[in-house]
């Protein structure tokens, strides 16, 4: 092979090396360069332009309670923070910043002003974007309405002396208010309370007097309101009646559980069973309780303090101190100046009751149907519809019938007698409770028998035990 045949061959051989290296390094690229990391720069967007205030550019009568409020967000969905300004004067000045709400309260906006301000919103790269410059003016602030609504009333009269004057105000703007109180016996009264918070006052006044008086109303920003001139006039103290008449019972009545029944020639008043005690009051004072006493002492619920006037008086013992059926019953009113009015009637109080009789019953049948009651130490009491028996251990007996009386000892001995009566105050002790302690009574004497064995038996046991 020549020379120039050899340099061709290489010179292929290179073209072939460099075409094929080429071809593997672009399929390289083209597979492996979309899976390698990018380590260029990362494209930073801003947040949005804050817009659609509240309140909106340009804006007026604006109350000074408003929120600021706006909308705003970001291409990268980066959280924001604002940078807030709000001034009297444009550019505003920073008032906040980093504030992480599209809302801020300024809290201490005037009335009648004009304001400009503007949010810049900041996203969590430093990126920032400033808002336009929006205004909006207040609105003009109002005085508070006239009082009305007073009390006493205008020109009226007879008003007590523990009168409370009172009124009624309110803000157009919903402002607090305080008041100045007015009060005299002039027609330019003076000033006897200020920055009161409550619409009402106690005064001092005098029987018999024309007052004159007025509100001065004022709400938190210093507006004020004057109410009208107002006056009234007092009672005369002897005037005020005070009185108290008792309108049941009345004299002259026969009642049968509260309800009458009849009327009789003169001033005596009969009662049977129970009866609802009815008082008419009459005072231009307030009356602070009205008491209702029998014989001097308050009936049951008798202490009063509104109407109506009425308490129902069902006694359980019939007889006062002097047995006798004579009742007085009394009412007294106070009222809230420490006076008092009292009105009284005696009445005859009857009721039938039949506990007295139960008892002179069972007194008289004492004594008129023999019976015995036996006091000690038993054993095995027993009884049946119509007799009881007995071992007596250590007893007395006391027997009482019509005409006759005897009383005595039992020791050891078994008892009958008739069916038991009267109470029993018997208290069971011992092995299956045989054994008793206490009293009790049963009809007819009490038959006594012979010991016998057992009794015998339980006699010398006990005897034993006992020494």
């Amino acid at each position: 092979m020549t020379m120039d045949n050899r340099k061709m061959n290489n010179y292929s051989l290179m073209r072939i090396s460099t075409v094929f290296v080429l071809a593997v390094a672009l399929v390289t690229s083209t597979f492996a360069i979309p899976f390698l990391p990018r380590t260029g720069a990362v494209s930073l967007t801003p947040p949005d332009i804050p817009y659609n205030p509240d309140p909106s550019n340009g804006s007026v009568d604006i109350s000074v309670y408003s929120v600021l409020s706006w909308n705003c967000s970001d291409p990268d969905n980066d959280t924001i923070a604002y940078d807030i300004f709000l001034g009297i004067t444009s550019p505003p000045e920073k008032l906040a910043s980093g504030v992480n709400t599209s809302s801020y309260d300024p809290e201490d906006l005037t009335y009648s002003q004009k304001y400009y301000w503007q949010v810049v919103a900041k996203d969590i790269n430093n990126e920032s974007t400033s808002g336009p410059i929006w205004e909006f003016t207040t609105k003009t602030d109002s005085a508070p309405n006239m009082p009305e609504n007073e009390t006493p009333d205008n020109d009226s009269s007879n008003v007590l002396l523990s009168a409370i004057l009172s009124w009624e105000c309110s803000d157009p703007d919903g402002d607090t208010l305080t008041y100045d109180v007015y009060l005299g016996t002039t027609s330019n009264p003076l000033k006897v309370a200020s920055n009161q918070s409550s619409a009402s006052y106690d005064p001092q006044i005098a029987y018999n007097t024309t007052y004159y008086w007025r509100i001065v109303a004022w709400d938190s920003n210093k507006m004020s309101k004057a109410g009208p001139l107002w006056h009234f006039k007092t009672t005369t103290g002897q005037q005020t009646p005070f009185s108290v008449i008792i309108e049941k019972p009345t004299q002259g009545v026969f009642y049968f559980n509260d309800a009458a029944k009849m009327t009789f020639s003169g001033n005596n008043t009969i009662v049977y069973g129970k009866i609802t005690i009815v008082a008419n009051v009459s005072s231009l004072n307030n009356i602070s309780y009205v008491e209702f006493l029998v014989d001097g002492k308050q009936i049951k619920g008798g202490n009063l303090t509104s109407e109506p006037w009425s308490v129902e008086w069902r006694p359980i013992i019939q007889f006062n101190s002097a047995l006798s059926l004579k009742r007085t019953i009394t009412v007294i009113a106070h009222d809230s100046e420490g006076k008092n009015a009292s009105a009284n009637i005696t009445v005859t109080k009857w009721r039938f009751h039949p506990l007295p009789w139960i008892i002179a019953g069972l007194s008289l049948a004492s004594r008129l149907i023999l019976h015995t009651t036996v006091v000690g130490v038993f054993y095995n009491v027993q009884q049946s519809r119509f007799s009881v028996s007995f071992y007596a251990i250590q007893a007395h007996y006391k027997t009482v019938g019509p005409l006759q009386m005897r009383k005595g000892n039992i020791h050891f001995k078994h008892c009958t007698g008739g069916i038991m009566i009267g109470p029993s105050t018997l208290t069971r002790i011992g092995l299956m409770h045989k054994f008793a302690i206490g009293s009790f009574t049963f009809i007819g004497n009490v038959n006594m028998e012979k010991t016998g064995f057992g009794g015998l038996l339980l006699s010398r046991i006990l005897s034993r035990r006992a020494g």
